[in-house]
């Protein structure tokens, strides 16, 4: 046999790595909606954005396309895609070249961030935004976990401040939805990639809270 030829069961034992590799990869949907509007922090941009009825919301699928590395990664990043409607500058505008960071630390905060750049004509904005996880008194794990404290930027003003701050939030009900989002690679590789997730997320927020039961 010559020395390039391949190996009898060579092709299947790619092809079965092939798919365990898709295996890992995994994806969810989320949907937030809010208000925002200019001011000096994100809770007054929230009234007054809510009284100009300045309703910002946006639609992203996160892609984590390699989950060993997902996990080992400290900064858990992973792509997103989807599309952002702010009022007064458009709906349905794409984001590009997305980016959600889960359970990382920022000045010593645990944070899940968001980075969503997208486009409106010729100038280019971004949707940033964090989620501030942290054991404060009382029950605060579900409110940690559906509010966004976001900020828009114009990133064609170079150095320029937010135009616009304030809290997008997603409700019981499309937080229901979203567990039904998780794609994977189908059948058993979608439930173990979803059930690894969860139990990541799960300790993380066991870590924080000391509530969780798993």
């Amino acid at each position: 046999m010559a020395s390039g030829a391949a190996k009898p069961g060579g092709s299947e034992a790619a092809s079965k790595a092939a798919q365990g590799a898709k295996a890992c990869a995994l994806r969810f949907t989320e949907a937030l909606s809010g208000y925002m509007a200019a001011a000096e922090d994100h809770e007054a941009g929230y009234f007054a954005g809510r009284a100009a009825g300045a309703r910002v919301r946006y639609r992203a699928t996160a892609r984590i396309n390699d989950l060993e590395s997902f996990l080992r990664d400290p900064q858990h990043a992973a792509d997103m895609t989807g599309v952002v409607d702010v009022a007064g500058l458009g709906r349905g505008m794409p984001i590009e070249e997305g980016r959600i960071e889960l359970f990382c630390w920022r000045e010593g905060r645990k944070i899940i961030a968001y980075h969503l750049p997208f486009r409106q004509g010729e100038r280019r904005y971004l949707l940033r935004g964090e989620k501030h996880i942290e054991d404060d008194p009382g029950f605060d794990v579900w409110k940690d976990m559906t509010t966004l404290y976001a900020e828009l930027v114009d990133l064609s003003a170079a150095g320029g401040p937010p135009i616009a701050m304030g809290i997008l939030r997603i409700g019981p009900l499309s937080a229901l939805r979203m567990l039904f989002t998780f794609r994977g690679a189908g059948g058993r590789a979608t439930a173990s990639a979803a059930l690894r997730f969860l139990l990541f997320a799960s300790r993380e927020l066991r870590d924080t809270y000391g509530l969780l039961p798993w």
